[in-house]
């Protein structure tokens, strides 16, 4: 049962594998698309950094090295970085073209979109400091250029989270081919291990087959030797044979005995570490499954863990017609509060926010960080009524939580909009309508459930 649990979790982690991958292949072909679309429009916003844009939109036309991209994506950093050394004559000079940009309709819809790309991405751990230092930089951009800056960074970022996702499947097939030596060391011991049963058999036969010779020899010796010497010459010559072959079938079942040990013991100790292989190997995917399922900022589950959770649990709905229902929080004017008090305190906000939500919901619901400002939470079992009266205290939870920013009281507020699943509907068709419940309470003043 427990090497069929392995097996099963092993299976489960390459599908996962491979599922990420693939869609990091899509993100980074998006992403592709992203940086060519900046560069084009900050193309001729300086000729200082024309070239360098120009190199790095021929560079991701082809494989994403990040060892050949780093030093492209550095000399673009330091060439705008350099627009601020120069005099003060020749940058009112091309202050127009430099800033006009972050006014623009279109500039700000791609600092949008490219900081909900930024949000939505789940990254392994070792790269989360690396996502938020770029969802921060994303946000603070001030024109075009410094969004294709950080377009080309989040490509990287892509790029290396797709090659960490494929050394992990390297390592777990790595290990696979390892099982399966073993397996096959097992395998070719059990095959040794019968053709030793059929020797030890046909050593028998052997054995019997000779004294029953003997035997007949000496019932025909004596109906035809009458003397009582001779007699007793060839009852003791047939003695003779027959100790000779049980003295010789000891030693061949001594020795088959003694080879049966040694190879009984290597593979002991072969089993003994395969399992210890094992236990380590099964740690280290639990582990590895629980962080790629925790926002390690907050401390608590994240987007990949909500998207199992509602998939479990409307698998259950289809079956038992439990009430279902979801719930999407987002951070009134969360904005405002990173560029009036600055980021940490906006990570501040949304790590007391996102504990208090684990705090007050009831013990058998699920809340998540879905990403940027907002939250999700699972009612299972719940009512529509029931769900919204939890809203409403998570709500009124959130409205009196205690922030101090630069010495200054910040008030904080949540809208959220729930959803009950319905007949025919799906989880993406709930949380659709859950949004649109969210944002009809932004648009209809804020801090407020709505039902959709």
């Amino acid at each position: 049962m427990d090497n069929q649990l392995w097996e099963s979790k092993y299976h489960e982690a390459v599908e996962r594998l491979t599922r990420e991958e693939a869609q990091w292949r899509t993100a980074e072909s998006l992403l592709r698309q992203l940086v060519g679309c900046l560069g084009r429009v900050a193309h001729g916003a300086h000729d200082q950094v024309d070239p360098h844009i120009e190199r790095l939109s021929a560079a991701l036309g082809g494989p994403m090295e990040p060892i050949a991209l780093e030093p492209l994506v550095n000399e673009l950093a330091q060439a705008i970085h350099s627009l601020g050394d120069r005099p003060r004559g020749a940058r009112e000079e091309r202050s127009v073209a430099i800033t006009r940009p972050q006014r623009t309709e279109h500039g700000s819809s791609v600092q949008s979109a490219l900081s909900r790309l930024v949000d939505r991405i789940v990254v392994m751990p070792r790269l989360t400091d690396r996502a938020n230092d770029l969802r921060h930089d994303v946000a603070d951009a001030g024109d075009l250029v410094a969004l294709a800056a950080c377009g080309d960074r989040l490509a990287d970022l892509v790029n290396e989270q797709r090659l960490g996702l494929q050394r992990e499947i390297d390592a777990l097939q790595g290990v696979l081919r390892h099982v399966t030596g073993r397996l096959d060391e097992m395998s070719q011991y059990m095959s040794r291990e019968l053709v030793d049963q059929s020797n030890g058999e046909a050593n028998g036969q052997a054995l019997d087959a000779s004294v029953a010779h003997e035997m007949r020899l000496l019932g025909e010796a004596a109906l035809e030797i009458d003397d009582v010497h001779e007699l007793r010459e060839r009852v003791n010559a047939s003695l003779e044979t027959i100790t000779h072959c049980f003295r010789d079938f000891r030693d061949r079942e001594g020795a088959r005995l003694t080879a049966y040990r040694a190879r009984a013991e290597k593979m002991r100790q072969r089993i003994e570490q395969l399992e210890t292989e094992r236990n380590t190997l099964q740690r280290s995917l639990e582990r590895e499954h629980e962080l790629a399922q925790t926002d390690t900022m907050i401390g608590m589950p994240n987007r990949l863990a909500y998207e199992k959770r509602i998939e479990a649990a409307f698998e259950s709905w289809q079956t038992t017609s439990r009430p279902l229902s979801i719930a999407a929080i987002d951070i009134d004017h969360f904005k405002s509060i990173n560029d009036t008090y600055g980021h940490t305190a906006g990570d501040a906000v949304l790590r007391i926010i996102g504990q208090a939500l684990l705090k007050h919901v009831r013990p058998c619901d699920f809340v998540a960080r879905y990403g940027g400002e907002e939250f999700i939470v699972v009612f299972d079992g719940a009512d529509e009524n029931e769900s919204l009266q939890v809203c409403e205290r998570l709500r009124g939870k959130i409205q009196h939580l205690a922030f101090h920013a630069s010495r200054q009281s910040v008030r904080v507020t949540a809208s959220i909009g729930l959803a009950q699943f319905q007949p025919g509907d799906t989880p993406q068709s709930v949380f659709d309508r859950a949004d649109l419940a969210l944002y009809t309470a932004k648009n209809g003043g804020r801090n407020r459930c709505v039902v959709g």
